[in-house]
């Protein structure tokens, strides 16, 4: 699972010109001044009194998309009238009828002072970008954007206009892969057209992604043909993208994964698996009360027993951090799933199943559930020797099939 492949590219930080002749005009955002208001009710940043004024504008590659096709939200930030380099910006969305805004990504500020966050399209959202401010610098933030959805075609020529310089020029000609199935390189990834009862969609493959889609056969092979954009810009450069036959994870770290299922449920599972492997050893001199400090730990800023903080890290991996607790010690996050989620008796594909290895019988260990055959179940979890499969002296990640009738109880996400 660690095989190792080229790192993930990140947004483009500037808009070819012939593709902004269509893009939404700037907008500047909101004069400095009381802050926006956050989902959950905090400020999205305090304002400096001594500080200078600052500006943020804002625009979308497109305003139109078809459900599951990539574009990027830039603009400029200027502190006094000049370009500031080095700032950070949170692009966020939230839906018409929403009263709260969710992040969906942050970039930081180049030498001109411009930012670029891509955002995978998923349903009808407005959208802002916000720079927060500093003791230096005042708050701003741009106007809200829509952007909707088209039931238009989208061909491989209305879709290299649409990307432009996100996928550079391209390097073959058009490839007939199966008799729906249309290819093309380019100097970024590779577009794809399919055609499904009479109606072309086309999809973007790149980075890390790419790599392991080929080496499983492309769309001849068991993926088959994407389904849509990956959505990219997730923990440790991770990207995740939905096929016909199941999902492709991969990251920064060189970490990789697939797996047959579908939709969000795969997301999750693709980029758990794709830490099955991954293993710390033992370090009693490392000055942490808990001794089995793992990359989690150091994630979640804590030097609790990590299964959690792994479930934690896998959903936040995959774009779906909402789904489970984001805690930072094991009885919070036992004790916010019991609050916040469905419980029962029954294994399901994508439960967290609850273990004690205690003599109180309290929960103490969770795991993933991944399938289920009868009496057993298989599951992924971290913070385990794995029953004699990781090195002694040491705890990690792994997959493996455990006996159903051991699970106190299961809680189940709202995928």
């Amino acid at each position: 699972m660690w095989r190792s492949f080229a790192r993930q590219t990140g947004s483009p930080r500037w808009v070819s010109t012939a593709l902004a002749v269509a893009l939404l005009v700037p907008t500047t955002g909101g004069a400095a001044g009381a802050a926006p208001r956050e989902a959950s009710g905090t400020t999205a940043g305090a304002v400096a009194t001594a500080a200078r004024p600052s500006a943020l504008t804002g625009a979308v590659t497109e305003r139109r998309l078809r459900k599951g096709e990539t574009f990027w939200m830039f603009g400029r930030l200027t502190v006094g009238g000049s370009p500031a380099a080095g700032r950070a910006v949170v692009v966020q969305k939230k839906r018409m009828d929403e009263s709260g805004w969710r992040t969906v990504g942050a970039d930081t500020t180049n030498r001109s002072g411009r930012y670029s966050v891509r955002v995978r399209a998923g349903a009808v959202y407005e959208y802002r970008a916000i720079y927060r401010g500093s003791a230096s610098a005042r708050s701003s933030w741009t106007a809200r954007i829509g952007v909707g959805f088209t039931t238009a075609d989208r061909t491989m020529t209305s879709r290299e206009r649409q990307m432009g310089a996100a996928i550079g020029r391209p390097t073959s000609g058009h490839r007939q892969v199966t008799r729906t199935v249309v290819s093309r390189s380019y100097q970024k990834g590779i577009l794809v057209k399919v055609t499904r009862s009479g109606r072309d969609r086309t999809w973007w493959v790149h980075g890390g992604i790419l790599a392991e889609y080929r080496h499983l056969g492309g769309a001849t092979g068991r993926m088959g043909a994407p389904v849509m954009d990956p959505l990219c810009g997730l923990a440790r450069g991770g990207c995740v993208q939905r096929f016909e036959g199941g999902v492709l994870y991969s990251n920064g770290d060189g970490a990789e994964a697939s797996t047959g299922l579908t939709g969000v449920l795969g997301e999750v599972v693709a980029a758990a698996r794709s830490q099955v492997g991954y293993v710390v050893r033992y370090d009693g001199g490392n000055g942490s009360r808990y001794d089995w400090y793992s990359k989690y730990n150091a994630w979640a800023r804590t030097n609790a027993p990590w299964c959690g903080l792994y479930q934690s890290w896998f959903f936040k991996a995959s774009g779906h951090a909402t789904l489970v607790p984001q805690s930072t010690t094991w009885g919070a996050y036992r004790d916010s799933v019991r609050r916040n989620l469905p419980t029962g008796s029954t294994p399901r594909v994508g439960a967290l199943a609850f273990v004690s290895y205690i003599a109180s019988g309290e929960a103490s260990h969770v795991m993933y559930v991944v399938q289920v055959d009868g009496s057993r179940i298989k599951v992924i979890h971290g913070n385990t020797g794995g029953a004699g499969t990781v090195p002694s002296g040491a705890r990690g990640v792994v997959e493996q099939w455990v006996r159903e009738s051991q699970v106190l109880y299961y809680a189940y996400p709202r995928y």
